[in-house]
């Protein structure tokens, strides 16, 4: 069996400018720099982390940084953990898409699990990467317990996946908030969620859900 310590990235430049950042390299902002203190703080303190897997975007990587320092634990990073890409919207303001795309951006808020970015993913690409990681690292790290840095849609889709809910649905499953933590058992592909989206460890450091 495996335990995963999943971390969502802690309040972006992009959540706080309300940009579709996607994979878009964009930084955490003060917020997130000290949510991610916090989240150093209550990890260290509750749980023996044995390895440390991140995406490779700066807002993954710098969330689960500190962790990785303190315990000597170099931080594997991986690209099948990044954001979903959201192709053309890249970048852009809420406002902007609403305005240059607003049928396809209609079309995404009403039915986003059977909505394909254009030039980017859908989120069945995304939950079938997402799960592939997983499953790699669960083979990798038997027994053990990984921390595992990501994004708010990944873990979205990591949950209609490991849940066996149809990816058509995933509207209904709300994002979990940044800087949460949420822990889960891998048994040979069986899951037993044991937190979804925890952030009492913020305190008054938490923040609104932004855009991804």
């Amino acid at each position: 069996m495996v335990t995963f310590i999943i971390v969502r990235h802690g309040f972006s430049l992009g959540n706080k400018e309300k940009r579709f950042s996607g994979q878009l390299d964009t930084p955490l902002d003060e917020i997130g720099l000290s949510q991610a203190d916090s989240i150093a703080k209550y990890v260290i303190k509750r749980f023996k982390i044995d390895s440390i897997y991140s995406s490779d975007l700066s807002r993954a990587y710098d969330t689960v940084k500190q962790i990785g320092e303190k315990l000597s634990i170099d931080i594997k990073k991986c690209t099948a953990l990044r954001e979903i890409d959201v192709g053309k919207w890249q970048g852009k303001l809420i406002e902007e898409v609403r305005n240059e795309f607003p049928e396809s951006f209609e079309q995404y808020k009403q039915t986003p699990g059977c909505f394909k970015f254009d030039g980017g993913e859908s989120y069945e690409e995304l939950m079938i990467r997402v799960k592939h990681a997983f499953d790699e690292i669960a083979e990798e790290n038997e027994g053990k317990t990984v921390l595992v840095g990501v994004h708010g849609g990944v873990i979205r889709s990591l949950r209609a996946a490991w849940n066996n809910i149809p990816i058509e649905k995933i509207k209904d499953i709300p994002h979990v908030p940044n800087a949460s933590i949420s822990i889960a058992e891998y048994d040979k592909g069986n899951i037993n969620w044991i937190e979804i989206g925890y952030a009492d460890h913020l305190e008054n450091k938490t923040t609104e859900e932004g855009v991804r």
